[in-house]
């Protein structure tokens, strides 16, 4: 006997997660699902954080503010919006348990984006994640503090200026390189000098950095970070970690400032579903994005497994997921004219537009669909494609000035001459 489920509302379309896959999907909606009653969105949080851009948080370039979108504006008079947390789905009555009740849908789009994978235990209590906009600002925070201590008159504990970034993907490679550009910046403008001078140290297990990508990003990046002075330990796992350093390999490192980059994983919501997954979590889909046992449910972004004919597994990224979301508004447009068969719903198609990586304020290392570009080119890339990623014209705005304002009004939340003369006082 089939059991009953109290549903306390629901809709046609129901979309969790405001990342890119779900706020490109609702921008493009088909007009039959462009109205509440028929599209809703469920997202446990007020705003949306452009995190690709955490590390220029972290280091006081960019306003945490600038970053940040309201998640209600999505839906205006397109969709229905519940902030709640979703706790579970189940597939087979069609509906999500959330904090805000039982919601049913007839399709169900899941784009709940990732989570910071957690350091091992040995390292846990001593090593601050960095994914989100709050991390960014802890640490902000900790380096503003460091400087603080370093530059004052009173002795600093050994390795106050000295920060370990374990993880050489994408994400350890540009905050490694942003805050080595950041104590430059501070050793310019301060007139006391610190009492030991800043040392940043970047930690990858694998042979390369950004393993995942073209050798040209590695290539150009350890040139860039040697420049910037960073010290690149490839083949090298951190073992220990304590409140005043680091060990690896026998050795160990006074470092004061201690973050963890070393990845992320799909969140738990998906980890939880039946399929198959990856090692990070992230549950297969097929052709049309969806579950292959549930046809009526779609997995996006950072969430979804999707392995592309020619490219193998697609990586979790904006580029993906901006893609996803438009094509998935079109699948639906053609499944409410009844669409089923492979010609009338073809499969998914991927444009690889290539990545660019940002190795701080005046370089980056790029392939745009074939072509390899560093420096201030690449950088001028990288800017112009994430004022094309964040979502509204606001927010463009915002990160525009920040970036133009950079030089004249100084690095926020870090202090200047006057403010050191004042804490010396």
């Amino acid at each position: 006997m089939a059991r009953s489920v109290r549903v306390d509302r629901g809709a046609r379309v129901v979309v969790v997660g405001a990342g890119f896959a779900g706020a490109s999907l609702l921008r493009h909606l088909p007009p039959p699902l462009r109205k509440p009653g028929e599209t809703l969105l469920v997202d446990r949080r007020d705003e949306w954080e452009f995190v690709p851009l955490a590390h220029e948080v972290a280091v006081g370039r960019v306003h945490p503010d600038s970053v940040r979108s309201p998640v209600a504006p999505l839906c205006r008079d397109t969709c229905g919006f519940l902030k709640a947390e979703v706790t579970g789905v189940d597939l087979d009555e069609r509906v999500l348990h959330t904090s805000g009740g039982i919601v049913g849908y007839e399709y169900l789009v899941l784009n709940p984006g990732s989570v910071a994978t957690p350091p091992p235990a040995p390292l846990r209590d001593h090593l601050q994640t960095f994914w989100s906009v709050d991390d960014a600002l802890a640490l902000r925070e900790a380096l503003a503090r460091a400087w603080n201590l370093a530059a004052s008159p009173r002795p600093a504990p050994p390795g106050i200026l000295t920060v370990a970034v374990v993880g050489g993907g994408a994400t350890g490679v540009e905050l490694a390189a942003e805050v080595a550009a950041l104590f430059d910046y501070l050793q310019k403008r301060s007139h006391r000098r610190p009492h030991e001078g800043p040392r940043i140290v970047l930690f990858e297990a694998a042979d390369r950095l950004m393993g995942w990508l073209d050798p040209y990003f590695d290539r150009v990046a350890q040139q860039t970070l040697a420049n910037l002075g960073v010290e690149v330990r490839l083949n090298t796992e951190v073992d220990e970690a304590g409140g005043s350093g680091v060990r690896f390999g026998g050795e160990f490192l006074p470092a004061a400032t201690r973050v963890w980059a070393a990845g992320v994983a799909a969140a738990p919501l998906i980890r939880d579903l039946p399929g198959e997954h990856d090692p990070s979590g992230r549950i297969a889909v097929d052709e049309h994005l969806t579950l292959p046992d549930h046809p009526g449910v779609y997995v996006l972004g950072d969430a979804g497994l999707y392995t592309h004919p020619k490219l193998g597994p697609l990586p979790p990224t904006a580029s993906v997921a901006v893609q996803q979301g438009p094509w998935v508004s079109r699948d639906l447009k053609r499944r409410l004219r009844g669409a089923d068969s492979r010609r009338g719903r073809p499969p998914f198609r991927f444009f690889d537009r290539g990545y660019v990586v940002s190795l701080g304020p005046e370089s980056a290392v790029a392939d745009a669909v074939g072509l390899k570009l560093r420096g201030p080119a690449a950088q001028a890339l990288y800017r112009s494609v994430f004022l094309y990623y964040i979502k509204s014209r606001r927010d463009r705005l915002l990160t525009g000035a920040d970036w133009a304002m950079e030089r004249t009004i100084g690095r926020l939340g870090f202090g200047s001459d006057r403010q050191e003369k004042a804490d010396e006082g």
